[in-house]
């Protein structure tokens, strides 16, 4: 009977961790289940977009990024999908490579007709930013926005260089 009810308390951990992390896996899977399709919790504790994602602007991997650039922008596949959805709840978060922290302004969707179009159907969002230190590489996540626990929810996308 103990035995079960840890296998049962671990399980839960584990789906909860899997649902809130942005490398795929269940969390990807069950993506749609729960209140606003935002994974098995509902749309307050997963940062899984549920669908494609990258960055547009600057694109993946760039570098010599000018460090005033403003805001981040990234483009999703379609938006009848969480991110579409609850866009406005998230940000993006730049991390370095010390692992710093740095909160951009909640998503705003944005017209972006110059931007990659990787997609059938491109939907596009920003997040602002001030202005960022030279010479560093950031990696964009995709977290709740006005969160208190960055680590509680992302969503790892590309990195660029400025």
């Amino acid at each position: 009977m103990i035995r079960s009810l840890r296998l049962l308390v671990l399980s839960g951990v584990a789906l909860a961790l899997a649902s809130c992390s942005g490398a795929g896996g269940i969390g990807s899977i069950l993506g749609g289940i729960g209140s606003g399709g935002g994974g098995i919790f509902g749309s307050g504790s997963s940062c899984n977009p549920g669908t494609d994602v990258q960055l547009a602007n600057p694109v993946p991997f760039q570098s010599g990024v000018n460090p005033n650039i403003g805001q981040i922008t990234i483009v999703a596949n379609g938006n009848n999908n969480y991110l579409g959805q609850n866009y406005q709840s998230l940000n993006i978060t730049l991390v370095d490579s010390s692992g710093n922290q740095i909160p951009g302004g909640a998503l705003l969707a944005t017209a972006y007709p110059n931007g990659p179009h990787p997609y059938n159907s491109d939907y596009y969002y920003e997040s602002g930013f001030g202005p960022l230190q030279s010479n560093t590489t950031y990696t964009a996540e995709l977290t709740l926005a006005n969160y208190s626990s960055f680590n509680s929810c992302s969503y790892t996308l590309q990195s660029f260089r400025t």
